[in-house]
């Protein structure tokens, strides 16, 4: 965590992430041009994802090994963004991407400063968990900055309630799972070890109440600007 190649991948992620934020804006794509793009990106990293993640099986079969199924919160994100594309109910997509925004923004960044498939470039998986993690980033600001989602008070509340079900259920996936190892939004143990606050040094419960936590504040970050902005609107 923060070598020297890790500050490299950090800094091409950082740039190609502003430079196709500053290009959406000049060149003022339209939403559907810009989500349809972000939807092939996501597809086509994702596969190569699935497979880079296949297990052999003993009979010579393959599967997707456990600890890669889409529990954990940036692939539900990748899932919730190709719905959003598709779905016509607009009262249904604005509260989809209302909660994507926070949860790509600090969730896809987590995973940029905690890249815990590595940082070495011969590594495909490595380029995978980078770039589509970056496309994420990119999407979650776009959808903030430039299309300007709704992230209120009330949708504060709504999307930590939602996720307070994601956190539930994959709870239930690693309690189903954990013969394989799985950690799912990182419920079971921390990402990597000895991380500041992150860790198991006082036991699961405080482990998990930081957690929980920390994503109660971090959410929060995001929507106070927007928060503040409409009680000021409100009172004039």
């Amino acid at each position: 965590m923060f070598t020297l190649g890790h500050f490299v991948w950090l800094f091409i992620i950082f740039l190609l992430v502003i430079f196709a934020l500053l290009l959406t804006k000049r060149v003022n794509f339209n939403v559907k041009k810009v989500e349809f793009v972000v939807v092939i990106l996501l597809i086509l990293l994702k596969v190569v994802h699935l497979a880079v993640s296949m297990k052999e099986l003993p009979d010579g079969g393959m599967v997707l090994h456990q600890t890669q199924l889409s529990f954990h919160l940036c692939s539900i994100m990748i899932y919730s963004a190709i719905a959003a594309y598709f779905i016509k109910n607009e009262q249904l997509k604005s509260v989809l991407k209302s909660f994507m925004v926070p949860c790509m923004v600090i969730g896809a960044l987590l995973a940029l400063l905690i890249p815990t498939e590595g940082v070495d470039p011969s590594n495909l998986r490595v380029w995978q968990y980078m770039l589509i993690h970056g496309v994420l980033v990119y999407y979650g600001f776009y959808l903030m900055i430039i299309e300007k989602v709704d992230l209120s008070l009330k949708v504060y509340f709504r999307n930590l309630a939602l996720l307070v079900i994601i956190t539930l259920l994959a709870m239930f996936m690693n309690s189903v799972l954990e013969q394989y190892g799985t950690n799912f939004l990182f419920l079971r143990q921390p990402p990597m070890p000895n991380l500041p606050i992150l860790n198991l040094n006082n036991g699961w419960y405080i482990y998990f109440i930081s957690l929980m936590t920390i994503a109660v504040i971090l959410v929060g970050i995001v929507h106070l600007p927007f928060i503040i902005n409409k009680s000021r609107k409100q009172r004039k």
